[in-house]
């Protein structure tokens, strides 16, 4: 998962490869690195990795040294190989110092290439699979005298999809570059006389009108005078340029000034302004008019509907099997990215695959649109950033209005992810002429949203602070819920596994009399989720066995169900929140911004970053 950025100028370029890296960051966070090339130049190496904010401490180190350069090759590294230091922190270099690398991926046959190495009298600094990929160019430079044909040759070497920029300290000025990945690995750009390099166009969009997405195979040279493109026939390569949308940056809303000095809390805050923005967008009278991308022909011929995608990602997507199911009546399945890429799908040419990945760059969310759209499928990526790889390997996108998540942890992605299903439920239905009276409501439903939310985010602070203890202070952490609240339970377990470290796990109501009763004891604490359509009754039943059992009961439920409800709930929870919203296709909106707040709540309890969980990073880029 880790970020690549390198630029060359005719003057310096540090800013911009601090800038470049800082945009990186939210693909791995464990190190950072810099190799620059120095004014009478030599190679100057720059690393931190003993540090939450290791850019930060790279851009002090180059403020404190007054270090100039006008190239340079920078990395964020999450750590796959090896524990996190210095000695592991990219750049890394090959055996005679001549070539500087940086890497994103994973070698696949790397125990046979180090096993090669070592024969050859390689000495191995590293515990990283990166460090072979060096000393392999250099000894192929070695063997052939020439450093493209090197470059050519280790890449038909190394096995997987990587990533990697490197320099040569005998072509000074020069930045090299190439990927393995059959979606395009490397992203390169101009901008007046700077050009750069990068691992994805996120990085770019600060400094570039257009760019280009390189080929599986390419190599990519960059001087401060020239960007060229070459196949590995050494044929020119003439870049495709891609006018960059400069819509995915963090948009300005009322929230966005909010006093908190956690991302994540900025960002859930921001729900009632993205969520707003996105119905005025999508789910206008006109309904069939709400989506332009898609192609109309496509979906309505589909007799199957595929969601897919990883992490919260494939919580979203199974909300959508759910709600297609139930609002439409449409057969749908959901499926892990990380299974779909392998599958055979039967009947693609009337299959639609809604593929979900927030920041469009999760490798196996891309490898499955590639794979269900070489069959014939028809893809729809639902994303937050419109530059994206998925973007681009779809056959149409739906950008998610939001703007850049910061923060690891899902947030306003998630809500956003939702309420787009469920706008398209509502064109779906307007095609198939089911634009009903339950449709009618939906939609009337959903224009006062924001009022929804901003209820759910104003409930008092002490209240959250109050009830996250039980779940901080908890050795276990069960998620309950059903129907359309299952995806919702799933999530909140996620939100509290990532960041909170706690052991978090969620149920379907009905299973925990098949096993996980046996855990429940005075130290777990179970949140149940009860909605709009569920049996009342049959959750409270469920509640009082866990009562009994001396467990901590936390509840979401909704307005209205006094008759059944709310009045024995507040008897047998510790706290009941209460959503003011009995719609049941809006309320798993609505509840699960409670989750996120004793999610980031339950980490500062513990004392934790809730903005930098351990061991993860924003965007999988590695399969």
């Amino acid at each position: 998962m880790c970020g690549i950025f390198g630029c060359v100028g005719e003057s310096d370029v540090t800013n911009f490869l601090i800038d470049g890296l800082k945009r990186l960051e939210y693909r791995g966070y464990d190190s950072a690195g810099l190799c620059i090339q120095t004014e009478d130049r030599n190679i100057e190496v720059i690393k931190s990795s003993d540090s939450t904010y290791p850019v930060d401490v790279l851009r002090k180190s180059l403020e404190k040294s007054k270090i100039k350069s006008n190239v340079g090759i920078g990395h964020t590294r999450w750590a796959t190989h090896g524990p996190i230091n210095n000695i592991n922190a990219h750049p890394h270099f090959s055996y005679s110092n001549n070539i500087s690398i940086v890497h994103n991926g994973i070698v696949e046959n790397y125990d046979f290439l180090k096993k090669f190495l070592i024969r050859k009298g390689v000495i191995i600094n590293s515990q990283t699979d990166s460090e072979l990929i060096a000393h392999m160019i250099d000894l192929m430079l070695c063997s052939m005298g020439n450093l493209e044909s090197a470059i050519f040759s280790v890449s038909n070497m190394i096995e997987g999809n990587n990533t990697v920029a490197l320099m040569y300290k005998e072509i000074p000025d020069s930045i090299f570059g190439f990927s393995t990945d059959p979606s395009g690995g490397l992203v390169v750009g101009e901008k007046d006389n700077h050009r750069f390099l990068s691992s994805d166009s996120f990085a770019l969009e600060k400094f570039c009108k257009s760019v280009t997405f390189t080929n599986k195979d390419d190599l990519v040279i960059i001087t401060k005078d020239s960007l060229n493109i070459i196949d590995q026939n050494n044929l020119p390569r003439v870049p495709k340029n891609i006018n960059l949308n400069k819509e995915s940056y963090i948009p300005k809303n009322e929230n966005y000034d909010l006093q908190t000095d956690f991302i994540i809390e900025k960002e859930i805050s921001e729900q009632n302004h993205t969520l707003k923005n996105l119905i005025n967008k999508r789910m206008s009278d006109k309904s069939q008019d709400a989506f332009p991308e898609i192609n109309r022909h496509r979906l309505l011929s589909s007799k199957k509907i595929i969601f897919t995608g990883m992490g919260s990602s494939y919580n979203a997507a199974q909300y959508g099997s759910l709600l297609f199911e139930d609002l439409l009546e449409i057969d749908t399945k959901v499926e892990f990215s990380s299974e779909l890429k392998n599958k055979k799908i039967i009947d693609p040419q009337q299959t639609t695959v809604f593929a979900i990945t927030q920041s469009g760059e999760t490798a196996d969310t891309i490898e499955a649109i590639r794979n269900t759209k070489e069959q014939g499928a028809y893809v729809v990526s639902i994303v937050e950033e419109p530059n994206s790889k998925a973007a681009i390997n779809s056959d149409s996108y739906l950008l998610l209005e939001t703007g850049k998540e910061i923060s690891v942890a899902a947030t306003k992605t998630f809500s956003s992810t939702l309420l787009m299903i469920n706008s398209i439920c509502m064109y779906v239905a307007s095609l198939l002429g089911k634009d009903n009276l339950t449709i009618h409501k939906v939609k009337e439903d959903f224009a006062n949203i924001d009022n929804n939310v901003q209820k759910v985010l104003d409930c008092c602070d002490y209240d959250y602070q109050r009830v996250s203890k039980f779940i901080s202070e908890s050795e276990k952490v069960f998620f309950i819920g059903k129907n359309l609240s299952f995806p919702i339970v799933k999530e909140g377990s996620l939100k509290i596994q990532e960041i909170s470290k706690i052991n978090s796990n969620s149920f379907i109501e009905g299973e925990l009399k098949h096993g996980p009763n046996a855990l429940l004891d005075k130290n777990t604490t179970v949140v149940s989720i009860i909605g709009p359509g569920d049996n009342i009754k049959k959750s409270i039943s469920c509640l009082r066995e866990i009562s009994s059992r001396n467990a901590n009961i936390i509840t979401i439920s909704f307005a209205g169900n006094e008759e059944s409800g709310n009045e024995e709930l507040n008897e047998l929870s510790k706290y009941n929140f209460v959503i003011e919203n009995n719609n049941k296709y809006i309320f798993p909106i609505l509840a699960v911004i409670p989750l996120q707040k004793l999610a980031f709540m339950s980490a500062l309890n513990l004392g934790l970053d809730p903005d930098r969980p351990q061991n993860l990073a924003k965007t999988v880029t590695v399969e």
